[in-house]
């Protein structure tokens, strides 16, 4: 330990040197921590007595990744149980995840969060909050009230997979959103249009065109624009905040660009995946690569890009959705295959590689997309997703001029493929902090299950960013 200077009272961990990512802006600095957040962010702080000195040189310190949608195990479904997506997560720099939820047919949606609460808090290796996903089986006018005591207050609507039971009927969404209204909470949407969906698979089918090939003009582009366009309208009607999940396509985007114009309170969020893949992935790579919404097109891919840059969309998530199964490279029916790939283990790295290193852009447009402006608008700034005094001590150190590649065989999760098999990427995650305390080490754990937490969000701490905003 380094000697007290001055009788100031030492730190527990400075870290030294780095290029540091803070709400004013990047500058080199040091960062000093006491207990769990951050105590001061200045020069030349391990001149000062601290017991712990971590090495940031030739590095960029970001804001611990928030990654704000995460899919795990509801009883059926996912491969990974959410302590094991969230594990995955951490090993990507991630130091906040914020899961979905679905209750199963005889449980209540109050009841799953409950149950989630204590599995995440006992299994989670990060901190972790909670979205719930409602169904039109559901008792709307009792369950979403009790949601938001119990710090859910962001609840997700699918306006598609009408077959599987999800999808909500206009009445009830219209129900949902005038509720979400009334308790001050956000609503989320899957916005496709279900009904057109499922009208085109049955006539795919019945005309036996379900090759890998035929997948796209089942569900397509048209399918989403529509379905964000009578998301958005009807939370104009009901002036219910509004958050438009995974967007892919440049019509959805456009049309959440001009109810933003109108002063919409409306909030939209893409992927890594339609970042950087198209349609041809899925047809290169086989139906593991089926995701929902589908990938698109390489216009679309680039309508997303500029949407980033001038705030239309203001956070990237990795949808991960880890499936148990074998690598496939062909099927006999394409709409039998689910839905679903991993990927919040490679968020960071892949943003990373994509606007910085292949881009040129700021790191505190990374930080912003990945961290700050999540934590805005789902109530958890500045808390999360800041490096500033008072902030918890959530960090992320980035080496910028290492380059790994991305194989599903070195990853977490409990699936056994990548969307980005042996995709080389510059930008790697070698040390995060979560709550002051070492939590990526040389890209090995360093906290075992149960030190993440979970977060509870009230309605009054969301939407602290304004819609449209740009990312710096």
């Amino acid at each position: 330990m380094n000697k007290p200077v001055n009788n100031i009272e030492p730190f527990d961990v400075v870290i030294a040197g780095g290029t540091v990512v803070t709400p004013e802006g990047t500058r080199r600095a040091d960062i000093g921590i006491r207990g769990e957040t951050i105590a001061a962010v200045e020069p030349d702080l391990s001149q000062r007595a601290a017991k712990k000195v971590v090495s940031a040189l030739d590095r960029i310190v970001l804001p611990g990744a928030i990654d704000s949608h995460v899919h795990c195990r509801t009883w059926t479904d996912h491969s990974d149980e959410i302590g094991d997506s969230h594990r995955s997560a951490a090993f990507g720099g991630v130091t906040t995840a914020i899961t979905q939820i679905r209750a199963p047919i005889d449980m209540a949606p109050s009841d799953a969060i409950e149950h989630f609460i204590d599995l995440g808090s006992r299994t989670s290796v990060i901190d972790f909050g909670l979205h719930t996903i409602v169904r039109p089986d559901h008792d709307l006018d009792k369950e979403i009230p009790k949601l938001m005591v119990l710090g859910s207050a962001s609840v997700k609507f699918f306006m598609s997979y009408k077959d599987m039971g999800i999808m909500m009927p206009d009445n009830l969404l219209l129900r949902g959103l005038g509720l979400i209204r009334d308790a001050g909470g956000l609503a989320m949407v899957h916005a496709e249009d279900g009904e057109m969906i499922g009208h085109l698979i049955t006539g795919s089918r019945a005309a036996g065109k379900t090759a890998i090939t035929d997948f796209a003009a089942a569900e397509p582009a048209a399918a989403e624009d529509l379905g964000t366009i009578r998301a958005l309208t009807y939370a104009a009607v009901m002036d219910c905040p509004l958050y438009v999940l995974h967007m892919t396509t440049s019509g959805a985007v456009h049309a959440l660009q001009e109810a933003q114009k109108a002063g919409q309170k409306a909030w939209g969020e893409t992927c890594p995946k339609y970042l950087t893949l198209t349609n041809d992935d899925l047809i290169a790579k086989g139906p593991l690569a089926k995701v929902g919404p589908p990938l698109r097109t390489a216009f679309d891919n680039g309508s997303l890009w500029h949407a980033l840059s001038n705030g239309t969309l203001s956070v990237v998530a990795s949808d991960h959705a880890p499936r148990d199964r074998e690598s496939l490279t062909e099927t006999t029916d394409i709409f039998a295959e689910p839905y679903g790939a991993p990927g919040t283990e490679t968020l960071l790295p892949i943003i990373f590689d994509e606007m910085v290193s292949r881009r040129g852009q700021d790191p505190a447009e990374v930080a912003a997309v990945l961290s700050s402006n999540p934590a805005k608008i789902y109530g958890l700034y500045p808390k999360k997703g800041a490096i500033q005094v008072g902030s918890d001590a959530d960090l992320v150190i980035v080496d910028p001029k290492r380059t790994e590649t991305i194989q599903a065989r070195r990853q977490h999760t409990g699936a056994t493929y990548s969307l980005y098999e042996n995709r080389s990427v510059t930008g790697w995650p070698t040390h995060s902090f979560l709550r002051g305390r070492a939590l990526l080490v040389d890209g090995s754990l360093a906290q075992e299950p149960g030190y993440g937490g979970y977060l509870p969000r009230k309605a009054e701490d969301l939407m602290q960013l304004t819609p449209g905003q740009k990312a710096t």
